[in-house]
Formats: C-alpha cells, structure tokens, sequence
C-alpha cells in the first residue's frame, strides 16, 4: 500500500470514528473526564496537606486545638465544595461563587496557620 493510500484510510477511519462518536457518547466521556480529574485533583489536595503535616508537624500542635478542628472542617468543606458544590448550588449561585466559597475556605486555612507563626 502507498502512502497515499494509507493516508486515504486514515481520513476514511477519522470521519467513521466522528460519525461513530455521537454527541450523547461525547457528552459522557467528557462527563467522566470532569469527575476522574476532579477525584485526581483532590487527591493531590490530600497527599499535599499530608506532606505539609509530616514536615511540620510539631507546628500543628502549636495551634489550638479549636483553631486544629477549624481547619480540618475547612478542609472537608472544600473537598465537599469540589466534589458536591457545582450541582447542588448551581440554582442559588453560579460557578464563580461556589469558586469564591471554595476559596474563602482556604484563606480561612492559611489565615490560622499564618497566626499560629506569629509571636506574640
């Protein structure tokens, strides 16, 4: 077979796989894409905020231990937020809010730990 021809056959295979690939199918796949990169993504928030507890862990008993259970409630809320936030507030507010949610609760997070360094 020449190069041509099998240029032509990979054009032909590439249109029969768009026809293949309907939108329902696409939609889907993309749907699953948004949910594998979204548990990817809080996994490297978990593994993140594990490393970040080993390297210093005598600074985490430093805070108080109601300051501690904050920041862990913070924690679960944004996993919560990222995981549950889009489709449960999407009628009562956009995107960008459950966004600006998910951020306050990290600056809620550096807040404490930034106070804990602090001398006083």
């Amino acid at each position: 077979m020449s190069r041509t021809g099998i240029r032509n056959l990979v054009i032909m295979l590439a249109l029969a796989g768009l026809v293949f690939v309907s939108q329902r199918t696409f939609l889907a796949v993309a749907f699953s894409l948004n949910r594998i990169i979204t548990v990817l993504f809080l996994v490297a928030i978990v593994v993140f905020a594990y490393q970040y507890f080993r390297a210093n862990e005598l600074a985490w008993f430093v805070i108080p231990s109601w300051q501690r259970k904050i920041i862990i409630a913070c924690g679960i809320g944004i996993a919560a937020l990222v995981l549950f936030g889009f489709p449960l507030l999407a009628p009562i507010i956009t995107s960008l809010g459950v966004l600006a949610l998910i951020a306050v609760l990290a600056v809620v997070i550096i807040w404490i730990i930034r106070e804990s360094r602090r001398f006083r």
